[in-house]
């Protein structure tokens, strides 16, 4: 092969989740919730709330979380970047 490109795609993706939990979470509490499942469609986890957060030392230890990944919306605006040999014009 003579020639070689490198291609980055930039899109912008929203993924969705669905945390149901015994007790209200903190910002923190959600953020580090929703990093514990896989990034498959209908994914989920469940797991106590000292799992992921070693600051609580309450009763609420033994709270189980769920966390459910749904789905994720592809972008439309989708930016291509290519470097590498000078792309030739038609």
């Amino acid at each position: 092969m003579g020639y070689t490109y490198e291609v980055e795609e930039y899109t912008q993706d929203t993924r969705h989740y669905t945390i149901q939990s015994d007790v209200k979470l903190t910002e923190e509490q959600i953020n580090l919730a929703f990093c514990e499942v896989d990034l498959k469609d209908g994914a989920s986890n469940t797991f106590t709330l000292e799992d992921i957060d070693d600051e609580v030392l309450t009763p609420e230890n033994k709270v189980n979380i769920k966390v459910t990944f749904n789905y994720t919306e592809y972008g439309d605006d989708a930016q291509v970047n290519i470097t590498g040999d000078t792309v030739e014009d038609k």
